[in-house]
């Protein structure tokens, strides 16, 4: 399981995810400490008093969550770095334009401002293999690839 997803299917539980030294706590909204999991051992977790205080159908599910979040070898848990593709640069006056991907029609298009697709590399390295002849081939200091931080 990466962090995105666990993070993400604990707030639709209305709780909170967040990393702390070489943990990754489940909390309350008030940062109470529900579960602890270790960031550098596979399985290691911990259980804290405000634990005690959740109703057990909401407990179980955070547990189950943490269980397999624990579980997931520690080098398979991190997201993939998301980047733009940039086709042009400055130099040429072609200030911005950015790789597009239609969701619908799976064409590729460019646009002239920040507006492109944010890609993984699993996700372009599929796309590069359908346009070989038009995409570069992924290369992470290639300064068509710009990297984005996380939200």
């Amino acid at each position: 399981m990466k962090f995105s997803e666990l993070k993400s299917k604990v707030e639709d539980l209305g709780y909170r995810v967040y990393v702390d030294n070489n943990a990754t706590i489940i909390g309350t909204k008030d940062h109470g400490w529900i579960l602890l999991i270790k960031n550098y051992q596979c399985g290691l977790m911990s259980y804290y008093d405000d634990a005690t205080y959740l109703e057990p159908d909401s407990l179980l599910a955070l547990q189950k969550l943490a269980y397999k979040y624990s579980r997931t070898p520690i080098d398979e848990r991190a997201d993939e770095p998301k980047f733009r593709v940039k086709m042009f640069p400055e130099s040429t006056g072609y200030l911005g334009c950015y790789l597009y991907l239609d969701d619908e029609s799976n064409d590729i298009t460019i646009f002239g401002d920040e507006a492109g697709t944010l890609f993984t590399q699993s996700e372009y390295d599929k796309l590069q293999q359908k346009y070989p002849e038009w995409l570069p081939k992924f290369d992470k200091n290639d300064p068509h690839f710009e990297f984005v931080e996380d939200d």
